[in-house]
């Protein structure tokens, strides 16, 4: 009798130290701090994330955009240090929201871009997915550097914004602004053309729209021109014969002006003069077939 009660004192004096130290290993947390931990199992359920204490934190699958795998870390906020069972209960929704939540107020006050995605239009403008939860309202006249003829046909584009005004909360509270990234963007973008190419080079652009005389080319947020007279070493009478409207093409630089922000482009020096090589292909006398291609009051 007393050996069974030697060893009834032993096992709750275990079980005292046990819970002495695990309390001991929770010191120095408190509920709703953010930590890292690593995962340490997944199933079709939970994703078991170790924290550096005794119980592992179990987490719903739910919660990751991505499921990790077995030894990723991934951050957590603890929710309380004893529930149910006495196992740590952990978010990770909360860390991604407490995580976003801080930067999305640094990059207000610096008025650095932040990553975000126009997900539906509404009344003014559209509401954008900033992540974390957030959503922020991003008018319709600082949507774009151009006007937006059709709202909805910016649905779904992810790209950079600058926060005008941060509220803290999932509300639609924050102000965002694309056009002054794109505006900066196309500002750096410029003044890196100028200052790198050299006339002679051969540049990349997108056809952007047509005129009379030729075409415009975007650049990259910039225009250079590439007039009708530049597009062949032949007669050229549309401009659309030769390059369509959002074709990408590859053109040589023939004029800069930095004072004048004047960029002209010609597609017909992308191909050797044919002039250098008339004298080799005929002779004087010689019986050539040609098409008409013009006719004037003194000829043709």
């Amino acid at each position: 009798m007393a050996e069974e009660q030697e060893m009834e004192e032993k096992k709750t004096r275990m079980q005292d130290l046990l819970q002495e130290e695990y309390l001991k290993s929770l010191d120095g947390i408190e509920d709703g701090q953010l930590v890292a931990g690593t995962v340490v199992q997944v199933n079709n359920e939970y994703v078991f994330v170790d924290v550096g204490y005794k119980s592992e934190g179990r987490i719903s699958r739910d919660e990751f955009a991505s499921i990790p795998e077995v030894g990723d870390e991934v951050k957590v906020v603890i929710i309380t240090k004893e529930g149910k069972g006495g196992q740590i209960v952990v978010s990770k929704k909360r860390a991604d929201f407490k995580e976003r939540t801080d930067e999305l107020k640094t990059a207000s006050e610096s008025r650095s871009p932040v990553l975000g995605k126009f997900e539906k239009v509404i009344k003014g403008g559209f509401e954008v997915d900033l992540g974390g939860e957030y959503k922020g309202f991003c008018p319709l006249s600082k949507a774009d550097v151009q006007r937006v003829e059709d709202p909805e046909t910016m649905i779904g584009i992810t790209d950079y914004f600058i926060i005008d005004k941060f509220h803290g909360g999932t509300k639609l509270k924050s102000v965002v602004n694309r056009r002054e990234y794109l505006d900066q963007k196309i500002k750096e973008n410029k003044e890196k053309f100028f200052s790198t190419v050299q006339i002679g080079d051969v540049v990349e652009g997108v056809v952007k729209s047509f005129t009379s005389f030729g075409a415009f080319i975007d650049l990259g947020g910039f225009d250079g021109l590439l007039h009708i007279n530049d597009m062949s070493w032949g007669h050229v009478t549309r401009p659309k014969d030769f390059v369509k409207k959002g074709q990408v093409v590859q053109l040589r630089l023939i004029n800069i002006d930095p004072e004048t922000q004047k960029i002209n482009l010609s597609l017909k020096h992308m191909q050797e003069d044919p002039w250098t090589t008339f004298e080799q292909k005929y002779n004087v006398g010689d019986t050539i077939k040609a098409p008409v291609t013009k006719i004037t009051t003194f000829g043709a």
